[in-house]
């Protein structure tokens, strides 16, 4: 089963896109916060193949998180996907230029469409 990551302080979310990713044959480890996105990560004996981000959460948002990730020597080298509310085109460009590999608008996918690109940028980056 393929291993992937999200982090995102809406329960409900979590809950319909963990059901979604299972349905799809993904393994997915959560995280509410910025904070404990963080902890779990570096943490994680296995590291997942793909992180997906919200922008948006307490503790730390998406963006300070992949400026963690992008230093670290156990993680830098893991996909990210910006999986989130926040459709300004700095934002979007915010993400990518710290190394993102897409930005993702939640309300512009119903959650079975965000399973189907994740599966598309997965093919294409996930060793």
């Amino acid at each position: 089963m393929t291993k992937i990551f999200m982090a995102d302080d809406d329960s409900l979310l979590v809950h319909i896109y963990g059901k979604k990713f299972q349905a799809s044959g993904f393994d997915i480890e959560f995280a509410m916060d910025g904070e404990e996105a963080i902890s779990k990560l570096k943490n994680m004996e296995i590291k997942p193949v793909m992180i997906l981000l919200d922008c948006q959460m307490p503790r730390k948002s998406g963006f300070e998180v992949m400026e963690e990730i992008i230093k670290d020597k156990e993680l830098k080298n893991i996909p990210v996907v910006f999986l989130t509310n926040m459709y300004e085109p700095n934002d979007e460009r915010r993400g990518i230029n710290l190394g993102a590999v897409a930005y993702l608008v939640k309300s512009q996918y119903i959650p079975s469409e965000i399973v189907d690109k994740v599966k598309e940028v997965c093919d294409k980056y996930c060793s």
